[in-house]
């Protein structure tokens, strides 16, 4: 409870607070405007990082038990936040920005234990003091600036640090470090409630004072996560995990030293400006920088114990293979205009533009999820001999609420009370489908059901024109949490195949959206499935076969 309460406060209090701050935020004028480096045309409220900032204030002092480090931390990051405040509302200069980090990153050295007094090798090298001081100092302040510069597509710069923040508040974890977790997740808590707002097309940004809080968080705790004294966590491990920010920062200030200008002058040169320019999506170029964070995640836990130098070789292969593969897709994307005003400019929309044009792939992938569940359905029934008391009681309240809302809104669409029943028998088939004795054939069979509702479902989110249901980035973040983290070695102690299960429930709720978003038009029979895979359930156990 430790750390799952921090989370739900800090988001719970962010998605509250974000309408209200973003009306406020438009007459006082904290907006975003367009501009020439920005992929936006209409002026956005850059109010999240205060949204965030009141979060996780709330979550810490509710369920954190927050020791003298920790508040001088909060401390710290309310300096920041309110620089870079001002910075959204009056364009500060980057002097008095600077001065603000300088502050902030002064009160978390000297008096909240944050400093990098070692570096790992073969065993632990202690740094001289005036060392440890300012390779911290250096490292917070670069790393601050580093995810604020990232901050240039919608969701981008959330998505990467909710994930570098999961992957921190699991070191902590390992390192004994309880109270960093906690404050690590309440900070994650406040991105995903941040991320409803700002997954593509956003409707709030972070601005500034979100950026730098979250760049400054990252660094701070963890530092705290690889320099405790019972952290056996390698030191290096925070700049494998912000290798993405690190190499853009260094990327795009290279290339502006060689055009003789100014390190910090304005362009169009990172990383996800030149995965636009290839031709990528706005999600699809905001995907693959989460897949590779992703990876940087995966490496970061699974290189946590290993010798710094290790894990600065796999940074420089890093950075070495990211820019490589950047410039050979470059030099080999199709540069005709003509091309890229005949076809669609995202890859995939390009390949799937046949398919849609005579509308008869969205439909087949409509029948085919309705056709695989339905089999799914049956599949569990037919395998499912006995009941547990409890789950049978759990499937003949769903039944009599499904049949007495059936009874009164027949001709209406479906009810919030009945999509949450729909999700709950899902989840029920799952669970059955989990429990079941083991068999090869039903394995295949369950399992071929499943991966045609996948497809089916991926293809009907593409091609959908009306898009009240689609596929974005934080859908993917959501598929890493639940299916790659509980599978990476000593995190969760997950049951045989319990990684599976997840995936196979999570295909589901997908499968079970498409549907619920179609079904304005067919709710009777939507109704009718339900009822009949609730009795068919109930009644099962009762047959002799």
């Amino acid at each position: 409870m430790l750390y799952v309460l921090p989370f739900i406060i800090a988001m719970a209090v962010t998605m509250a607070g974000l309408p209200m701050l973003a009306r406020w935020a438009t007459k006082w004028n904290f907006v975003d405007l367009p501009g020439a480096r920005k992929v936006h045309s209409a002026p956005i409220p850059r109010i999240g990082g205060l949204a965030m900032a009141g979060g996780v204030l709330v979550a810490a002092l509710i369920a954190v038990d927050l020791r003298a480090q920790d508040r001088w931390f909060l401390v710290a990051a309310g300096v920041l936040v309110t620089f870079g405040a001002l910075d959204d509302r009056f364009d500060l200069n980057y002097r008095i920005k600077f001065i603000g980090q300088l502050l902030a990153v002064g009160i978390v050295v000297f008096f909240g234990d944050a400093q990098i007094h070692a570096i790992t090798l073969d065993d632990r090298v202690m740094l001289p003091g005036p060392v440890a001081v300012g390779l911290t100092i250096f490292f917070l302040v670069g790393i601050t600036n580093a995810v604020n510069l990232a901050d240039g597509l919608d969701g981008l710069a959330g998505g990467t640090t909710f994930l570098s923040l999961c992957a921190v508040a699991l070191l902590s974890s390992v390192s004994d470090q309880p109270t960093s977790a906690a404050l690590c997740l309440a900070f994650a808590g406040a991105v995903l409630g941040f991320l409803r707002f700002n997954t593509y097309p956003a409707s709030v940004f972070m601005g500034d004072a979100g950026s730098q809080l979250l760049g400054f968080t990252i660094g701070v705790l963890s530092i705290r996560a690889t320099q405790s004294m019972t952290s056996q966590v390698s030191s290096a491990i925070p700049i494998l995990l912000l290798a993405i920010p690190i190499l853009d920062t260094l990327s795009v200030m290279v290339q502006r030293i060689s055009e003789r200008r100014s390190p910090f002058s304005p362009d169009k040169n990172h990383i996800h400006h030149k995965l636009l320019a290839l031709g990528l999506g706005h999600h699809e170029a905001v995907m693959v920088i989460y897949a590779m964070q992703g990876t940087l995640f995966i490496a970061a836990y699974l290189l946590r114990y290993e010798s710094d130098l290790l894990i600065m070789a796999v940074v420089t292969v890093f950075f070495v293979l990211s820019i490589s593969l950047l410039q050979i897709a470059a030099r080999t994307a199709p540069r005709s205009e003509a091309v890229a005003v005949a076809v669609p400019t995202a890859p995939l929309s390009r390949m799937l533009t046949a398919a849609q044009s005579p509308s008869r792939l969205p439909r087949f992938s409509y029948l085919a999820i309705v056709f695989s569940l339905s089999a799914y359905a049956v599949l569990v029934v037919m395998g499912t001999a006995a009941l547990s008391v409890d789950i049978r009681d759990l499937i003949l309240a769903l039944l009599a609420l499904t049949t007495a809302l059936f009874t009164f809104l027949r001709i209406g669409p479906l009810s919030v009370v009945e999509k949450a029943a729909l999700y709950v028998t899902a989840t029920v088939l799952v669970y059955l489908d989990a429990v079941l004795p083991p068999d090869r054939i039903m394995s295949v069979m369950t399992w071929t059901a499943i991966s045609i509702a996948a497809l089916a479902t991926a293809i009907r989110l593409r091609l959908q024109k009306d898009r009240r249901f689609q596929i974005t980035p934080l859908d993917l973040i959501v598929l890493f949490m639940a299916l790659v983290v509980p599978s990476l070695p000593g995190t969760f102690s997950l049951p045989p195949g319990g990684a599976w299960t997840i995936a196979k429930l999570l295909i589901l709720f997908y499968a079970v959206e498409v549907l619920v978003s179609r079904s304005d038009g067919r709710a009777v029979w939507v109704r009718l499935a339900v009822a009949s895979v609730l009795a068919a359930l109930v009644v099962r156990p009762l047959l002799p076969f």
